[in-house]
């Protein structure tokens, strides 16, 4: 009688699945960090949305000006044992861990050079007076904020508000064992 149970290749799944996890569990890192920019907050357990800013200077996504910091997100390491996604951005561990940023001189002049900036652009009137239009209120609210700023003495503590958007995750863990369970059967199938 022939044996129906179909041996099992272990030599093919062992070299295989190791590699493909690593780089499986490095992309849904990855992916699942940048999408933190699109939800705007972070989720652990649950969702954690960021605080918004106070800065009238923003646009309209939170940490999303350029992008920079976004695209920053990337696989940093990646062996058998170990998947490290980081971001190598200079600013990236403030934003994510929250703290403070202490007012140098150069952050002065750069404030000053804002507010000369914004309040250059005000529109007048014919008779040398400011305009009382809706894009002038908006110009002088970001002109006061620059001036508020380059006003801050030099040594001054500015604190950052905590944006997570790297660290451990139990959602991320969920994703990558249901994904590790997913291919873990493929390769059953495949041995």
């Amino acid at each position: 009688m022939a044996n129906p149970i179909k041996p099992v290749n272990f030599n093919y799944a062992r070299e295989n699945l190791l590699r493909d996890t690593a780089r499986m569990a490095a992309s849904e890192s990855q992916k699942f960090f940048r999408e933190c920019f699109v939800r705007g907050g972070w989720t652990d357990a649950s969702f954690q949305q960021w605080k918004n800013r106070r800065s009238p200077l923003g646009g309209k996504k939170l940490m999303y000006g350029t992008g920079n910091l976004k695209q920053s997100v990337r696989k940093m390491e990646e062996t058998d044992a170990r998947v490290v996604v980081g971001s190598d951005a200079g600013y990236a561990g403030i934003h994510n861990d929250g703290g403070t940023v202490t007012v140098t001189a150069q952050m002065k002049r750069y404030w000053w050079a804002q507010y000369y900036r914004f309040s250059g652009a005000v529109v007048k009137t014919k008779k040398g007076k400011t305009s009382k239009s809706r894009d002038n209120r908006k110009i002088s609210a970001k002109a006061e904020f620059c001036k508020r700023m380059a006003l801050m003495k030099v040594g001054s503590n500015i604190k950052i508000p905590q944006r997570q958007f790297i660290g451990e995750s139990r959602a991320l863990m969920n994703i990558l064992d249901s994904r590790l369970q997913t291919k873990i059967a493929e390769y059953w199938e495949k041995a």
